[in-house]
């Protein structure tokens, strides 16, 4: 068996043991010829996504990503052609009705300035008439699933949440109803880089935990290889140039145009395959709030540890304290430190880099998808794997240099 017949059969496998709840997308002929341009917008485009499956369309501006994207749910409707969500043609539905069984998201989560966070989850739900205890059961599981504690957000007015809230808001009132797709229009654009990066993870193990199919707009390319299963890229008028995995499109660019596309970010797209849950973790010394110091400081030595976790009674981290902090108390203190360095399983190395230099750390803490301490990550061991990718991709720059170099001779 190859190797790429062993990747095949390993993603088949993982896909088999998840629970899909999403509905394959089809595009049959489809094209966007606004009036009075000579230029289809979206010329003819065939496209099939897969039942859970998290697709990116990437390219670059005026390529028709956008456009697409609008004609899945009809906020453009498509001059000809037919869509397809499962085994419906949605093309002739009422656009309305079909809005209500896709959830949106867009860039700064697109929420009603003046109504509760509550009051915006249930919006759908309301509509389809969902009885008062289902919305309130739905508000709480959904603020749960993408990282916000019900009693905290539950009454909050949008102006009273930090943007990365405000946006985990919008993912929340897009999946209220459990729609079978989800559509995300520039999704984290418009907040930090690390808060960019945590909502990249939310949105990554909350599709392990509902199986939707979900097509996002990006102008980020390494954004694209890290949440795409599959990315398509765009050229003008809404060309396909490729629409494969990260890997191959890495491996083997189908044209010129995404070779050049991908350009100098194709080694930084690389690293961008190696997740922080491929590479070996530290354990990790854990301790309540409250408990006795000494006590955690005799646990933490036996172990050889430096320093401690001290967490929630959800086994979040609260804060890294070294043994020397904890040792000026009798108890361990409710402290929380707002800037603590953490990544999931499905993050990058390179977004566990970030978030090391951006917290001026060593290390960065490794959680699971609500949050629980699982382990730490150093930036030698990062460094380590950085290195090696590196000195791979010069070696694959040498051979194909020297395949080049001795097809010439032979010619």
């Amino acid at each position: 068996m190859t190797d790429e017949s062993i990747g095949a059969a390993a993603e088949s496998a993982s896909k088999a043991e998840r629970t899909v709840t999403g509905a394959a997308i089809r595009l049959d002929g489809v094209v966007k010829q606004y009036r009075g341009q000579k230029k289809p917008a979206v010329q003819k485009i065939d496209l099939e996504i897969e039942a859970g499956d998290i697709v990116a369309f990437v390219g670059p501006s005026g390529c028709g990503k956008t456009t697409t994207l609008k004609m899945i749910n009809r906020l453009i409707e498509p001059s000809e052609g037919r869509i397809f969500i499962g085994d419906r043609d949605v093309t002739g539905e009422d656009p309305d009705k079909l809005r209500q069984s896709i959830g949106y998201v867009i860039q700064s989560g697109g929420l009603f300035p003046h109504w509760s966070v509550a009051k915006n989850i249930g919006a759908i739900p309301r509509v389809l008439g969902w009885d008062a205890k289902r919305i309130a059961d739905r508000t709480e599981y959904l603020l749960d699933l993408v990282g916000l504690d019900a009693n905290d957000f539950r009454d909050r007015l949008p102006k009273d949440m930090s943007g990365g809230q405000q946006q985990r808001v919008g993912v929340a009132r897009a999946l209220a109803a459990d729609p079978p797709v989800l559509l995300m229009d520039e999704p984290f654009g418009a907040v930090d880089p690390i808060t960019r990066v945590r909502l990249q993870d939310k949105l990554i193990a909350i599709q392990h935990e509902l199986g939707k199919t979900i097509v996002i707009v990006t102008h980020d390319f390494e954004e694209a290889t890290k949440l795409g299963d599959k990315v398509l890229i765009l050229s003008e008028g809404g060309h396909i140039e490729q629409y494969a995995t990260p890997e191959e499109i890495l491996a083997k660019p189908a044209t010129p145009f995404v070779e050049e596309f991908i350009g100098s970010g194709a080694t930084l797209a690389h690293l961008t395959l190696s997740r922080v849950k491929d590479v070996a973790h530290d354990s990790v010394v854990t301790a309540r709030v409250g408990d006795s110091s000494q006590e955690v400081i005799a646990r933490a030595r036996s172990k050889g540890a430096t320093w401690i976790v001290v967490v929630d009674e959800h086994g979040r981290a609260r804060s890294w304290p070294s043994l020397e902090e904890v040792a000026t108390k009798d108890r361990i203190t409710d402290y929380i430190d707002n800037r603590l360095p953490t990544v999931a399983p499905s993050s990058t190395l390179n977004d566990a880099l970030d978030s090391m230099l951006a917290a001026s750390q060593g290390g960065v803490l490794v959680t699971d998808g609500r949050g629980a301490v699982t382990g730490a990550l150093t930036i030698a061991t990062i460094m380590s794997v950085i290195r090696g990718q590196l000195s791979d991709a010069r070696a694959g720059d040498d051979q194909v240099s020297y395949a080049a170099y001795t097809e010439g001779q032979t010619a």
